[in-house]
């Protein structure tokens, strides 16, 4: 009796332990997941308020955002989940057509000779300052990005690229989950832009441990450039020059096609500006053409996973705006305590 006793005992155990394994273990971890893909969003959060800040005010010039790169566990049961940190600062190996490159043209200025693996971004002017050629800015961005293989929870991937933080769920699925400073404003006839231009650049490092990681954000240099037009040989009057309007591109080339795509065009639908195929001189209006290739780039109807890294340009002409203005800056990227 006693034998079978202890057996009907053992049985009741494991069939409670089954449950608790089955049942409890996987509700547990799937909080735990779902917190940590909470904090890898503030902490993304966190990072991008210090760079604006850092570009915005030129100080303080290092800061440090606190990433924690792992979920916790269930004791003895189930391993925390470990994220992958990595910081990539050179996506573009071809770097961008200038004058003198092979292959160079009017048309492919600024455009990076190999476009499709270059994640960059793209600002111009035209024409420039007193009516001369136009003013154009190319960086690659640079990316630093966190995967969450959550198990219980959904996987999860955050990527920081040209200002913005973008939260990519699964292959269908991404969200600007923290938006670049792109603005775009019609009123009283005055088309405005604002906008952000940040290159991040530094070691490529990939994190992946328990625990959390300091990312340090140093400003290296930082530039408002403002501009409202360029002055015509005409005048009003003698000594008084008559201030053109001026046209404006925003190109960019990204790995998260879908929530770009998205944001760009609610942007543009808020703006006031009208959409226009051709613009005329004079008439303020958009379009999405790429300038190489002459095809429109938005909207966006293929895949949201790009593979193996491939790249997505999309490009915005505005022409005939009246004032636009540009936080240029620079900011080293270091992971690791003591890294800066």
């Amino acid at each position: 009796m006693a034998v079978i006793g202890t057996l009907l005992a053992l049985l009741v155990f494991f069939a409670l332990f089954g449950i608790f394994l089955t049942q409890y273990v996987p509700l547990w971890m799937s909080d735990n997941e779902s917190a940590f893909t909470s904090s890898v969003a503030t902490s993304f959060a966190q990072f991008k308020s210090d760079v604006d800040t850092q570009a915005v005010l030129g100080v303080p010039q290092t800061l440090g955002a606190p990433f924690v790169i792992s979920s916790q566990g269930v004791p003895l049961l189930a391993q925390p989940t470990e994220g992958a940190l990595l910081f990539l600062p050179q996506t573009c190996p071809a770097n961008f057509y200038t004058k003198g490159v092979s292959g160079a043209t009017s048309a492919n200025f600024g455009q990076p000779v190999n476009p499709a693996y270059c994640v960059f971004e793209n600002q111009t002017i035209r024409p420039g300052f007193g009516g001369s050629s136009a003013i154009s800015l190319e960086v690659t961005t640079g990316i630093l990005s966190m995967q969450l293989p959550n198990r219980y929870f959904s996987p999860e991937t955050f990527s920081y690229e040209a200002d913005g933080v973008v939260q990519s769920q699964s292959a269908g699925y991404q969200i600007m989950a923290f938006a670049p400073p792109f603005n775009v404003t019609k009123l009283a006839g005055n088309t405005t832009i604002s906008s952000s231009f940040l290159q991040l650049y530094g070691n490529a490092t990939t994190v992946v441990a328990q625990g959390s990681e300091e990312v340090y954000s140093h400003l290296r240099f930082f530039q408002h450039i403002t501009y409202n037009g360029y002055n015509s040989t005409g005048s009003l009057a003698a000594g008084h020059p008559v201030l053109r309007p001026f046209n404006y591109t925003y190109e960019i080339g990204t790995q998260s096609p879908c929530a770009w795509a998205r944001f760009l065009q609610a942007q543009m639908n808020a703006s006031g500006v009208s959409y226009a195929l051709t613009p005329t001189y004079g008439t303020t209006s958009y379009n999405w053409t790429n300038p190489v290739t002459h095809l429109a780039t938005i909207p966006f109807t293929g895949s949201c996973s790009n593979g193996a890294g491939a790249t997505t340009i999309f490009v915005l002409n505005i022409s005939s705006i009246s004032y636009v203005s540009v936080f240029y800056a620079g900011t080293q990227v270091s992971v690791g305590i003591g890294s800066s």
